[in-house]
């Protein structure tokens, strides 16, 4: 595709505006995340080793790869990958929207690149902004009848990120036209074929090492409250002005409904199997994030395909408002943890709250991009007051870091350890006995007691360890 004429010019500037917002956020280590960090501990042991370590089951090999391949380099090189990818996925967003005929691409793109989930997704080392970067870019070819393109990048959003087979189905319903039984057949196979060869290069090695025993998860945690559930998958996700703008938008088309013509901001109405296969991805995704309500990133496959609902229901008006409401909330009005390990910090203008035994702060004049950036810092350095402690240790020690491990280990890597310590993630009944039983002392890192016992499903560690 040619961007140097002057009717792709605003994609140029979209690509550039979300690039560089991105680019203040990128050198605070390797994101908030214990994952982030994980991603970047695998690349460096299949760099140096030369086979393919998978962060966490099922693995995410187009991914960790190209990180892989990229070791050794900083942080801020680590996390350009996602800046740019962030990029990517807007301007592809742009790209559908004006391919259906969409009068406000541009604000709705900005309005997708700069959701808070998704803008703080694309300052570090994680897969969601390459999968649906990748997505997206399926999505267009799939709209421009390039079947075999629109299999092959889908292939590559589920080499980063497998839930994304879903997708699958909603690309069908676009590309499926009626009486057309032979056509149809072809187009699938046009879809499948490079799909499944691309999923199969990029699972390959651990289908190698682990069979099909590698389809698996770790989900050490138990579910969480209804209260935390829906934080991560609202507030979480479009912050506090983009959910009042999403409530304040759901109650007027509801109330408007029979008087706002249906089309919205479209030139033309688009075909209902575009806005089947747009519910079609939002149910996907919300009852996968039930399945598993960890993380809001889970959610940010949805962001797009509901804006462009938005764009279809509601009047210019209206639409304007809830896209600059989506940009606004990631600078302003930020809800976070008040820990002081992992927690951000705020303004003196901010008052706390409890949510589920957890205190968390609202501060109207810091918004989650800021709050998530702070939070990097903090754990930043608590890693290293670890690490500097351990150094003055004497005894034999085990270290039960939970959350911190990949982390600390990340950061060990340039660093000469102290030999008498060992960090553990977790540890089972037995393990802790055998090192009990070969004179070392165990202690844990803040709350992973509980989770070490969570992770295994025991009353135990408490009776052989203490707080480090």
């Amino acid at each position: 595709m040619n961007f140097t004429g002057r009717k792709y010019f605003p994609y140029v500037i979209l690509f550039s505006i979300v690039l560089i917002s991105r680019l203040p956020f990128l050198s605070a280590g390797y994101g908030v995340e214990e994952d982030s960090w994980g991603i970047a501990l695998a690349g460096f042991h299949t760099k140096i080793t030369g086979i393919y370590e998978p962060s966490r089951f099922p693995g995410h090999p187009v991914h960790e790869f190209i990180y892989s391949a990229f070791w050794g380099y900083s942080p801020f090189v680590y996390n350009l990958f996602a800046a740019f990818f962030s990029a990517i996925a807007a301007v592809f967003f742009a790209l559908i929207l004006k391919e259906l005929q969409f009068k406000y691409f541009f604000i709705a793109a900005l309005a997708f690149a700069f959701t808070p989930v998704y803008y703080i997704s694309s300052t570090y080392t994680i897969d969601f902004v390459w999968t649906i970067a990748f997505v997206l870019i399926s999505f267009y070819s799939a709209l421009k009848n390039k079947y075999a393109l629109c299999g092959i990048f889908l292939g590559l959003a589920i080499g980063c990120r497998i839930t994304s087979g879903a997708i699958l189905l909603p690309l069908l319903i676009i590309c499926w036209q009626k009486n057309d039984i032979s056509e149809n057949v072809k187009r699938l196979f046009k879809i499948i074929l490079p799909l499944l060869l691309i999923v199969l290069l990029s699972y390959l090695p651990l289908i190698r090492e682990f069979g099909l025993s590698f389809f698996m998860y770790y989900d050490q945690f138990p579910y969480p409250s209804l209260a935390k559930v829906f934080y991560k998958m609202i507030p979480g996700v479009f912050g506090f002005v983009g959910m009042t703008a999403i409530t304040v938008s759901l109650v007027w088309i509801i109330f408007n409904s029979k008087r706002s013509p249906k089309g919205g901001l479209f030139e033309k109405k688009p075909e209902n199997k575009i806005l089947i296969a747009c519910y079609a991805v939002i149910i996907l995704f919300v009852v996968s994030y039930f399945r598993l309500p960890q993380k809001s990133g889970y959610m940010i496959t949805v962001i797009p395909f509901l804006i462009l609902l938005f764009g279809y229901y509601l009047n210019e008006k209206w639409f304007k408002f809830f896209c600059f409401s989506l940009m606004i909330s990631s600078f302003v009005c930020s809800i976070n943890l008040t820990d002081k390990l992992r927690g951000a910090s705020f303004s003196k203008y901010a008052f706390t709250l409890k949510v589920s035994g957890q205190e968390l702060f609202f501060d109207p004049f810091s918004g989650p991009v800021f709050s998530d950036y702070s939070k990097r810092l903090q754990k930043i350095k608590y890693t290293n007051d670890v690490i500097l402690q351990a150094d003055s240790i004497t005894v034999k020690t085990i270290v039960i870091a939970g959350w911190w491990y990949n982390q600390i280990m990340v950061t060990l890597i340039p660093k000469k350890n102290n030999d008498l310590v060992v960090f553990e993630p977790y540890i089972n009944s037995g393990k802790l006995d055998e090192y009990v039983s070969q004179g070392y002392v165990i202690n844990y890192l803040p709350e992973q007691n509980v989770y070490n016992d969570q992770m295994f499903k025991m009353d135990y560690t408490d009776t052989v360890s203490t707080p480090f």
